[in-house]
């Protein structure tokens, strides 16, 4: 039985396996090099974010101006603190709002604060200076419950 490699080389006559062998093992060092090089996932999201931007769309629920504007100026004070350790903690201006362990699951950050409280945020786009998330939030007002999908932006 032949292997693929065998089976191109006797097509091809002027092949003689050996700069095949040394081609494929080229493309192999270089198909490593170009996923080593871009660092891991982990890695770029490990650092201090500040927020930038701060988008709401709402699904249900009544107009509130005011809570979304607040929303927004809350966290264009805020910082998300990712330590390599696998610990978080966000801050609005100096003060604590929350902390706890994050991890990543497929293309979500989740992060569990230290009172059990689970939130899951959908990547966007994540590079070595921007970071931009997107989840459903949902809260309960004197007018009802507002819910929707907020997109979160973040820089270095």
């Amino acid at each position: 039985m032949h292997s693929g490699i065998q089976s191109i080389n006797q097509n091809h006559p002027s092949s003689h396996g050996k700069p095949t062998f040394l081609l494929s093992i080229s493309m192999l060092i270089l198909l490593f090099s170009m996923f080593s090089c871009g660092g891991s996932l982990e890695g770029k999201l490990v650092g201090k974010w500040k927020g930038s931007d701060h988008m709401f769309v709402k699904g249900t629920g009544p107009d509130l101006v005011a809570t979304i504007d607040g929303g927004l100026a809350r966290h264009l004070a805020s910082t998300l603190n990712l330590n390599e350790d696998g610990t978080y903690q966000k801050l609005v201006g100096e003060y604590d709002n929350g902390s706890g362990i994050w991890m990543l699951e497929d293309d979500n950050l989740v992060l569990l604060d230290n009172n059990g409280n689970e939130l899951n945020y959908t990547l966007l786009k994540v590079t070595e200076n921007e970071l931009v998330t997107i989840h459903d939030v949902s809260m309960d007002t004197p007018s009802g419950e507002l819910s929707g999908k907020i997109t979160l932006s973040y820089t270095r």
